[in-house]
């Protein structure tokens, strides 16, 4: 007996806005993810920021103190 392929090509349009917040994070949640509300960069203003990465930038530098760096300037441009 011999098997036929068949390839099937389909382009969806799904608009985000039919599904509502609480809907999107329990699919997130079932995918692995957290999520968290954010309003950005919090109450931090801009010599916070700076005051925090040159506080590291002033400690012994190392795997650890690389990995926070790199989390506070993708907070602080994001």
């Amino acid at each position: 007996m011999t098997y036929k392929t068949v390839n099937v090509d389909v382009d969806v349009d799904i608009d985000l806005d039919e599904f509502d917040d609480e809907e999107m994070i329990e699919e997130m949640r079932l995918r692995g993810y957290t999520c968290v509300k954010s309003n950005g960069g919090g109450d931090f203003d801009n010599e916070d920021w700076h005051f925090l990465l040159d506080m590291l930038d002033k400690t012994e530098e190392t795997w650890y103190t690389r990995r926070v760096r790199e989390k506070l300037l993708t907070a602080r441009f994001s």
